[in-house]
């Protein structure tokens, strides 16, 4: 029997038409999975330049080949969708070869796109509103994450060759399915399949292991108390003195449940385990872990990490060892959770499980009470706020002559709104899981471990000290009129120095804008729109609603006016919308003069953040 080659490069794949059954839901990517995409491939570009025959596996795209020559998509339609678009974008692909059963607007879409290269011309709607939001993130995300200088698409040097990579080096791995399957019983079955055994799953079962004596004898006790604190730190969502007993959380936190204890395996008493081994710990590794429940946590809030747990193991692994030893050549660990096992093979003749643990339970009690959480808000229009947490016991009398206690959560610090907007500005700013370089700069800060006691102001001087160096490393005036190219750090950085002049004049939170809008529109033909002075980070529906309306309309702050919000915009935004109210009008002068006043403001941001080494 003849074998076939499931590994089709993104040329051999295109040159096939598909179509996206009725029963598929929509297209769903958002910029996370857009970003990761695209930094993927420039990752692996980059380590093609010294190896021109290398591959990049992207995934799969299960099929199934009809009559009529056309390929249903059975799993894989997101990633598809996404590179059809891409291939557009890089000029590889010249028609539509990817159709949507029973959707015309989203086919209308696709062949509107291919003829004009625009999506400009297409009716944005909901049905096809990540398809074009889609679009704009591919072709403005930054590709380069862990290096100073960002890069976007079209800022790829030797960009022809990166075209050329993507399309013949660039691999699915297809699979068609026989035909006389039944397609619907097959897709609930994919649907509900089984999750594989995620990478730190693997990590803590090669770490457990190694909890024995010289004579291979497991240390029964000492397992028990890593894995209970490994699954605690697994859970980012949650407060990490909530995952313990009110004992264990006085074990591992003190009286109070406000400090950070090291714990002393050696004391912990030693017993063997004969029936253990590490393939029986793979098969009860996929197991979820619930919260400990117990009735004296007096905290209901929602929580929302701004990292996941393995890309947490990975910034650990980072401020412990920064680099490991690869074939004689010294390499700095990526901040990539895809890295994590590869790492740890590098690493483990020299890790401890024991003081890995210990070092885990400490840096993750500092990400709960020193990094940011979205926090589920009713009030707020956008459902959560920006947090920093640290935990109490409190004592109460429950009964006569019986005193209960309960744990409690307070602010981090007194004062802590300027490190919010500090560190939420980080977070908006590089909001991708990986390679988040500030973060690790925070860890590692706290290395010194006595700086866990800091106060509010060292704090908000290492967090103003990151963003100044950030600013002065990739932040030039040549960035300050490239219009839709123009860093969105900038934005965000300008809105913190205006908050920072003048708090009780600006009502606002960070959020997660990523579009740049031009005050006065693209469609007016005004050879200064691209002006810094014309510019402000809007979210991406905002931008699409706003489309080519006049500078007045969008600055209208009566009950009518639909973008003013009452003022709980960010600063320059606002700044630029009482401008126009006030002079009725914005053009040149306005824009000029509102650069200028953006220009003294930078030149004046050390004076303004007070910044002390």
């Amino acid at each position: 029997m003849e074998v076939q080659n499931l590994n089709k490069t993104l040329q051999e794949i295109f040159q096939s038409k598909y179509i996206v059954p009725l029963y598929q839901r929509n297209y769903a990517w958002a910029q996370d999975e857009i970003e990761n995409l695209l930094q993927d491939l420039y990752e692996n570009f980059k380590k093609s330049e010294t190896n021109t025959t290398l591959n990049y596996f992207i995934g799969s795209l299960v099929v199934l080949k009809r009559k009529d020559g056309l390929y249903e998509v059975i799993d894989g339609q997101q990633r598809l969708t996404t590179l059809s678009l891409l291939l557009k974008i890089l000029e590889q692909v010249k028609e539509p070869k990817l159709f949507y059963e029973s959707r015309p607007e989203v086919e209308a879409f696709f062949d509107s796109y291919y003829r004009n290269g625009s999506t400009k011309d297409v009716t944005f709607n909901y049905k096809v509103s990540h398809l074009i939001n889609a679009v704009d993130m591919l072709k403005q995300s930054v590709v380069n994450p862990d290096e100073i200088k960002e890069k976007r698409l079209f800022d790829i040097e030797d960009f022809d060759r990166f075209k050329k990579f993507v399309f013949e080096n660039v691999v699915l791995v297809r699979v068609e399915i026989p035909q006389d399957t039944d397609v619907a019983n097959y897709f609930e079955i994919m649907n509900n399949r089984g999750e594989q055994l995620q990478k730190h799953e693997i990590l803590k079962s090669y770490l457990i292991e190694t909890l024995k004596d010289k004579d291979d004898n497991y240390f029964e006790k000492q397992q028990d108390e890593f894995s209970k604190i490994w699954d605690a730190c697994s859970q980012m969502d949650t407060h990490i003195q909530k995952l313990f007993s009110a004992e264990d959380r006085r074990k591992y936190f003190g009286d109070n449940y406000d400090e950070i204890n090291q714990i002393d395996f050696e004391k912990e008493e030693a017993q063997v385990r004969s029936g253990f081994s590490i393939n029986k710990a793979l098969r009860n590794l996929g197991k979820k872990v619930d919260s400990f429940q117990i009735d004296d946590i007096d905290d209901a809030g929602k929580d929302q990490s701004i990292i996941d747990f393995p890309n947490f193991l990975i910034h650990i692994f980072k401020v412990k060892y920064q680099t490991y030893v690869d074939n004689g050549n010294k390499i700095e660990i990526p901040l990539n959770e895809k890295d994590l096992i590869a790492v740890y093979e590098n690493l483990k003749n020299i890790i401890d499980a024991k003081d890995f643990i210990n070092d885990l339970l400490y840096y993750r009690t500092v990400f709960d009470r020193f990094i940011v959480k979205a926090t589920d808000d009713e009030k707020d229009e956008e459902s959560y706020k920006w947090t920093l947490k640290k935990p109490y016991r409190y004592d109460y009398s429950k009964a006569e002559n019986k005193i209960s206690t309960s744990l409690k959560y307070k602010n981090s610090f007194d004062d802590q709104d300027r490190v919010i907007k500090a560190i939420s500005l980080l977070q908006v700013t590089f909001r991708n899981r990986k390679y988040k370089n500030w973060l690790q700069e925070i860890l590692h800060f706290f290395s010194e471990k006595k700086k866990f006691g800091l106060s509010v102001g060292e704090y908000q001087n290492k967090i103003d000290l990151i963003i100044l160096n950030y600013f002065e490393q990739s932040i030039n005036e040549s960035n300050y009129d490239d219009g839709v190219k123009v860093p969105h750090f900038l934005f965000n950085y300008i809105d913190y120095l205006y908050w920072v002049q003048s708090p009780s004049s600006f009502n606002f939170k960070f959020t997660y804008r990523n579009s740049v809008e031009h005050h006065l529109s693209q469609y007016f033909k005004n050879p200064i729109q691209d002006n810094i002075g014309n510019l402000c980070l809007v979210s991406k529906s905002s931008n699409s609603k706003m489309n080519n309306e006049s500078p007045v309309g969008k600055a209208d702050s009566s009950p009518t006016g639909k973008y003013y919000k009452n003022g709980n915009i960010p600063p320059k935004q606002k700044i630029m919308y009482d401008i126009t109210n006030l002079k009725g009008q914005w053009g040149d002068v306005e824009i000029l003069n509102h650069r200028i006043e953006i220009e003294n403001l930078l030149n004046n941001r050390e004076e303004i953040l007070i910044i002390s080494d």
